[in-house]
């Protein structure tokens, strides 16, 4: 009576109560797991007809050498509760899976088949790379301790406190920015019946609260961070007045204090820290910049004092590079390309433009005696006629209707008179012809002529033809 529920492979009479495999096409053709997998053929029967897997849930997946003897019901259990409770809940597991398997069988046969068996090699690599990021970490982290840890109360007397409404063990003031910021959440309630509407509208109340205390905490670190409180109770005038009192850098503190104090308020104006700038050596700031960093002031909202203080040092940089290249463009004008004879131009120059100061002097002082336009002294101590403006008239000297329109200009930039001009020039041209015949010259050229002034005559007579550029 035992044998009538069996069931048995119709190829080699295994028994096949447990797993066995029957064909959809053919009627009672039950083969074993052998024989379905050797294509064993029975009368009208073929391998390649279509199956059904039929088991009673009692056979063992990993084989009879497997210890415990754990049947396909109990792993697929195992699998479920493994996913259901977690790794580690091996009571909860024991559990689900039947009261046949205590929670260390439970343990032992997931670890041994599913972690250190076949299955565990084949699916967990050899090496796991390390998933898990460190939020905590001191560096900076969204849940770092130093942006969680409140900042340290200012360091001000109690009747500074008072004057300021501050309250040091919360670091808060009795007025602060959007002092009624709160009712926007003092009224909301959660009920069971709000409708999907009303839950968003709440969602955005908090929202609201949340971005406000936000932009509430934002002007109180600008405040601390630009050191405001002192500027807003005065004592920044009481250093500047004491010797050797730090005082503000470059006096960036008051300017950036009436940029953010009429910004953030009443409240978060005077919401600063007691963290000291160090004072350190810098230089002298214009009144140009001081003007500037008023104009610009709006920017301290949106920029560390630190960062601040870099900007403006870079735009001065920026002007002293523009000042340098158009004084490097102005030598260049000049045809001069080295930087040694730029001291010979400079030198050159004070004394042009002192010449010309005491000529103005000395014009204006015969002006007033009423002796109107006179004579004046010319380049090198030459005699010649001098405008109102101290630049020398060369109309109504000696020698100007030898001169082309050109050498004209010329005489007249260089503040040369025309007969000191021609005798450079006659120099210049005997000096070209004899070396071209092959005689040796030597320079002739007058002591009042400078490098500057001589170099300009050549380089207007080569461009005009009188000497090749080989000799210039």
């Amino acid at each position: 009576m035992a044998d009538l529920g069996k069931k048995y492979c119709v190829n080699c009479l295994a028994d096949v109560t447990n797993l066995r495999l029957r064909c959809t096409e053919c009627t009672d053709i039950e083969l074993c797991p052998e024989c379905f997998s050797a294509g064993a053929e029975i009368g009208n029967h073929r391998r390649w007809h279509g199956y059904q897997q039929v088991d009673g849930g009692r056979f063992s997946i990993w084989g009879p050498e497997a210890e415990g003897g754990w049947t396909s019901r109990e792993e697929q259990s195992l699998l479920d509760a493994i996913e259901q409770y977690g790794f580690g809940n091996w009571e909860d597991m024991a559990a689900h899976v039947g009261a046949s398997r205590t929670p260390q069988e439970v343990m032992e046969h997931y670890v041994t088949m599913y972690i250190h068996g076949n299955l565990g090699k084949a699916c967990i690599p050899d090496s796991i790379p390390n998933r898990v990021t460190d939020h905590t970490c001191p560096s900076g982290g969204p849940l770092s301790p130093s942006l969680t840890t409140p900042l340290p109360p200012l360091d001000i007397s109690l009747a500074e406190q008072q004057q300021l409404g501050y309250m040091p063990l919360r670091d808060d003031y009795e007025i602060e920015y959007d002092q009624d910021a709160e009712k926007l959440i003092s009224g909301l309630s959660v009920n069971y019946d709000d409708e999907d509407v009303e839950i968003e509208l709440k969602r955005a109340h908090v929202d609201m609260y949340v971005r406000k205390l936000r932009e509430r905490q934002r002007r109180k670190n600008i405040a601390r961070d630009y050191n405001l409180v002192p500027v807003f109770l005065g004592r920044d005038k009481k250093d500047k007045e004491k010797p050797g009192g730090p005082g503000l850098t470059g006096g960036s503190g008051s300017v950036c204090g009436a940029g953010v104090g009429g910004a953030a308020g009443a409240g978060s104006a005077t919401a600063g820290g007691s963290v000291a700038i160090p004072s350190t050596p810098k230089r002298k700031i214009t009144k140009e910049e001081k003007e500037q960093r008023v104009r610009l002031r709006a920017l301290c909202q949106f920029m560390a004092h630190r960062e601040f203080e870099d900007f403006f040092e870079n735009m001065h940089k920026e002007r002293t590079l523009r000042a340098k290249v158009r004084e490097l463009q102005r030598y260049r004008r000049n045809g001069i390309t080295r930087l040694k004879e730029s001291h010979e131009y400079d030198a050159a120059r004070q004394k042009r433009e002192k010449r010309k100061e005491n000529k103005s002097v000395l014009n204006s002082k015969r002006g007033s005696s009423g002796g109107g336009l006179g004579s004046g002294i010319g380049l090198g101590g030459g005699v010649g006629g001098v405008g109102a403006g101290g630049v020398l008239a060369i109309e109504n000297l000696a020698g100007f209707e030898l001169l082309s329109d050109r050498e004209k200009v010329l005489c007249s930039s260089l503040n040369l008179t025309p007969a000191r001009y021609l005798t450079v020039k006659t120099i210049i041209i005997k000096d070209h012809l004899q070396k071209r015949q092959g005689i040796p010259a030597k320079s002739r050229l007058p002591s009042y002529l400078d490098k500057v002034l001589k170099k300009r005559i050549l380089t207007f007579l080569t461009e005009s033809g009188w000497i090749s550029r080989d000799a210039s």
